[in-house]
């Protein structure tokens, strides 16, 4: 019986001693593995940020290999194209021819040119641009009064005119056709009702046949033809013409 109770003493002793073993190799295992699986993510990301270099790498490659492709071919195509230089020669030297003969006609005067595709004024002396700005031309169309058959065409007349009066503190006397747009009775040509201050800006330039180089209260609408034939400028521009531009000064309307 002693014997035996001998006995299971070191037997137990060593359970104990591999029971104890065991977590501490588990844990060297686990501690193997976890480095195992950051060294491989680690490897992936290098992997994945090598292969969106290489992306970019080959995307920068196929754009240079696009562009040297246009470029040669437009290289190629002035010697197989002589009539086309010839032509642009030929035009440049109209150009020029035209740019003199203008010149000459201007012989460096003051000028206003109102550019209608573009809604642009210009100010220039001679063939020397001094400064440029958006303006608001006729937007075209037609309004017509049912009762008396008459009707109205909002568009900018194109050629030649001048500057015959400057008005400080213009007052717009509303016309006919202003009430038949708003659909309101025509009142007698005097009646006081038809003047409305502030409505053209500080100053109008007269160009005669009734249309107003003048300033608007929709700046922002500058640089689209909304306008009923006058031509808008903003605040600005419009006083430094008014100063600038005498009695008499050319417009050029286009």
């Amino acid at each position: 019986m002693k014997f035996n109770e001998t006995l299971k003493r070191p037997a137990a002793l060593l359970w104990a001693l591999a029971f104890c073993a065991v977590p501490g190799r588990l844990g060297y295992y686990g501690a193997a593995l976890y480095n195992a699986s950051s060294g491989l993510d680690k490897a992936a990301a290098a992997l994945t940020l090598e292969n969106a270099e290489a992306k970019a790498l080959a995307q920068e490659v196929r754009a240079g290999a696009e562009d040297a492709a246009f470029f040669s071919g437009l290289m190629g195509l002035y010697p197989e194209n002589k009539g086309y230089l010839r032509t642009q020669k030929a035009i440049a030297e109209e150009v020029d021819v035209l740019r003199k003969a203008a010149g000459a006609r201007l012989g460096g005067r003051l000028h206003i040119a109102v550019d209608t595709r573009a809604n642009k004024l210009y100010f220039k002396k001679g063939l020397r641009l001094l400064w440029a700005a958006d303006c608001s031309v006729g937007r075209g169309g037609t309004i017509r009064d049912r009762k008396t058959g008459r009707s109205w065409l909002f568009a900018t007349p194109r050629g030649e005119f001048r500057i015959i009066t400057k008005i400080d503190s213009p007052a717009w006397l509303k016309p006919d056709w202003a009430y038949v747009e708003n659909k309101e009775p025509v009142p007698p040509p005097q009646d006081p009702s038809r003047k409305v201050e502030g409505e053209l800006g500080k100053y109008a330039l007269d160009i005669g046949d009734g249309y107003l180089i003048h300033g608007t209260k929709n700046e922002a609408a500058l640089g689209t033809p909304v306008s009923h034939g006058c031509i808008r400028l903003g605040a600005g521009p419009l006083e430094k013409l008014y100063k600038a531009a005498p009695t008499g000064t050319k417009v050029y309307i286009y």
